[in-house]
């Protein structure tokens, strides 16, 4: 959990930079301020608590905040699923919340 930890740190830590180095990565979380409140793996499934805000440029950020956020634990062999939660209410329910 350790790794995944820091792997999430280190995500978390790029904004806020909209890319990515010299790749033309973009980050769908530059915008954002969140830091990990709790994390821990339960039944080979992650569970991903984030404090702070949630700020995006677009619908077109959507998918790939989700995608950010989950595909980062879905990285280690030891997780099957991840729930990530911002402020306590899931990621999905604070997608959909956005206008």
């Amino acid at each position: 959990m350790a790794v995944l930890r820091a792997a999430l740190i280190e995500l978390l830590n790029l904004a806020p930079d909209m890319y990515f180095g010299q790749s033309g990565l973009y980050n769908a979380l530059y915008l954002s301020n969140l830091t990990i409140q709790k994390l821990e793996i339960v039944n080979r499934q992650a569970l991903i608590h984030l404090n702070g805000t949630l700020i995006f440029g677009g619908d077109c950020d959507i998918p790939l905040i989700q995608a950010q956020l989950t595909e980062i634990a879905l990285q280690f062999s030891t997780v099957d699923s991840v729930s990530v939660f911002i402020n306590d209410i899931p990621l999905e329910e604070v997608l959909s919340l956005k206008d």
